[in-house]
């Protein structure tokens, strides 16, 4: 089977070698390209205490905020049990996981810890900021820009599934006549708004359960044709 690689990675990424490792062909064509926004402002971050909470919804952020500071006092609020390690890996004090694997209920989860702390939520320039909070001081600074690239339209005629691993990356897709395969809940939900059923969504949100789970689609398919 071959999976459209649509998330902004390198030719050997992470969910290129992890569709390999399960038999499937990964066709890369990124949808999007990321780059650390020149306006934002470190200091945010190293003037977090460690009863502050540094929100880090991606692993990106995760890598980008590792490169421009070595502060590592602030408790750390992450998505998914990918960014948990790679944010561990980094040397951050991971506090918090996504129950749910979604923002959302990260954010939830947060408010239930707050006592009169800062709350610093470097975020994608796609990414909502967060509203008021009672109880915290609030700063959601663009910490990357995430733009369009440039896609051959050729590309849905080399696939049979598209791997999405992000609202904007689904965003970027749009609707095309094919499965979507879903890192998680929260990149379901954005394709359900759009009027799309995911044939494929991974058992949480890491791109080894994603390929795993397009392989399991693969395999469910051949058995239906025989």
């Amino acid at each position: 089977m071959r999976v459209w690689v649509t998330r902004d990675e390198e030719r050997d990424g992470p969910l290129c070698v992890a569709l390999r490792s399960v038999g499937l062909h990964d066709v890369w064509q990124p949808v999007l390209q990321r780059q650390v926004s020149d306006i934002f402002d470190i200091s945010l971050v190293n003037s977090l205490g460690k009863e502050d909470w540094l929100v880090l919804t991606s692993p990106f952020a995760i890598e980008c905020v590792a490169r421009l500071t070595q502060h590592r006092i602030p408790r750390v609020a992450v998505v998914g049990k990918v960014s948990q390690q790679l944010a561990t890996a980094l040397g951050f004090r991971v506090a918090i996981v996504s129950k749910e694997g979604t923002s959302t209920s990260l954010f939830a989860d947060i408010k239930q810890h707050i006592q009169s702390a800062k709350i610093c939520y470097p975020r994608s320039s796609q990414a909502k900021p967060l509203c008021r909070w009672s109880n915290a001081e609030v700063n959601c600074p663009v910490l990357y820009e995430t733009t369009p690239r440039d896609v051959n339209p050729l590309v849905t005629e080399k696939i049979d599934i598209i791997a999405i691993a992000s609202a904007s990356a689904a965003r970027a897709v749009g609707l095309i006549n094919l499965p979507y395969a879903s890192i998680g809940p929260s990149t379901t939900s954005t394709l359900r708004d759009m009027g799309i059923k995911p044939a494929v969504e991974a058992s949480d949100r890491s791109f080894s359960s994603l390929a795993v789970a397009i392989a399991n689609y693969a395999k469910d398919s051949r058995q239906d044709r025989a």
